[in-house]
């Protein structure tokens, strides 16, 4: 995984260099991430996003292209292996513990995402276990850093990542059920980003991009799900 350069969104009318963040609003901007996250994972849950979803059907999964099956499936393993990894990055000792929570948190958001998506599968297309290669790049990017600040650039390279595979699944995805739901799941991923990058003190243009981008999106081919 490989962070991808971001366009400044501080630049003045005149289009000279961006401003410089000051160290309030880089506070601002990390509680505006942090909260939004926080209250979007709510809305975002298996349950709430299966009943907003799936409205139409009762407990069955909607009817969906073959095409839409896969690109939920491929999603679902996804969620799924960044649930495991974040978790496990949480348990590093060298973390301040306030981090140390807020880790734990976005990792449970992997999880109740992987849900919802899984609940536009049926239980025979449903992906149980993590995307593999994922997880293991993810666990080995973690254990080669040797601080927080190491650790949570990992953590932010994969959570942009995500962010950039929700949104380019958006514009791919063939039925309206599919990208409603997974448009209702990006922006957290991104929140998630924005709230790493402030963390880490990262320039606010690195963290926090005037434009979504689908640069550094994982391919279904790099990522098989089995």
């Amino acid at each position: 995984m490989s962070m991808s350069p971001r366009q400044p969104v501080d630049q003045v009318a005149d289009g000279t260099e961006p401003v410089p963040a000051s160290a309030s609003r880089r506070r601002f901007m990390r509680n505006v991430g942090m909260g939004a996250a926080a209250l979007g994972a709510a809305a975002v849950t298996g349950t709430a996003l299966a009943e907003a979803a799936s409205a139409q059907t009762t407990a069955t999964a909607p009817e969906l292209p073959a095409a839409d099956v896969t690109l939920l499936q491929f999603l679902q393993s996804l969620s799924l292996a960044a649930e495991d990894g974040v978790k496990a990055a949480a348990d590093k000792t060298y973390l301040q513990t306030e981090l140390r929570e807020e880790i734990r948190l976005f990792s449970r958001h992997h999880r109740d995402q992987a849900a919802a998506i899984g609940a536009l599968l049926s239980a025979t297309d449903a992906i149980t276990t993590p995307n593999a290669k994922l997880l293991g790049e993810i666990t080995s990017n973690a254990d080669k850093a040797t601080d927080q600040a190491s650790l949570v650039a990992v953590l932010l390279t994969l959570e942009e990542d995500l962010a950039a595979t929700m949104l380019d699944a958006i514009g791919k995805a063939e039925s309206f059920v599919v990208s409603g739901a997974v448009a209702t799941i990006q922006p957290i991923v991104a929140q998630q980003a924005a709230a790493l990058g402030s963390a880490n003190n990262a320039p606010i243009d690195q963290w926090l991009p005037a434009f979504g981008t689908t640069t550094g999106a994982f391919a279904p081919s790099a990522y098989p799900v089995r």
